[in-house]
């Protein structure tokens, strides 16, 4: 295996390394690598990911799709153009139902109540 991060272009060739070769790596070597965000011992796996999973349920479902809509978007524009993509989505998200229910909620110490628009 080697240790080194292959690089083309920005891009992390390790998957497609693996992908060619069929080469395994344990998880420690996946997070290392950055192919994985965390390792958690298998016994604690499914505490773990239902822990993601109600965080990522207690937020706006609005903004997550258009985070995440947005974060691959910029990923491909040059920097100037990024930050105006951000721009329209910050705007997009302040005008939105589920923006004015979060700052309410905030204001009133309260759980959100969530439209997804």
């Amino acid at each position: 295996m080697i240790n080194s991060m292959l690089m083309y272009d920005g891009v992390n060739l390790v998957p497609v390394e693996m992908l060619l070769t069929g080469d395994v790596i344990d998880a420690q070597e996946a997070y290392r690598l950055g192919l994985v965000n965390r390792v958690v011992p298998s016994e604690e796996l499914e505490s773990a990911t239902m822990e993601l999973a109600r965080k990522l349920a207690s937020k706006s479902p609005l903004a997550l799709r258009m985070g995440k809509q947005s974060f691959y978007t910029m990923s491909d524009l040059e920097y100037g153009k990024a930050l105006d993509c951000l721009a329209e989505v910050t705007v997009n998200l302040a005008i939105s139902e589920d923006y004015k229910e979060g700052v309410a909620a905030f204001i009133e110490k309260r759980d959100p109540k969530w439209k997804g628009r």
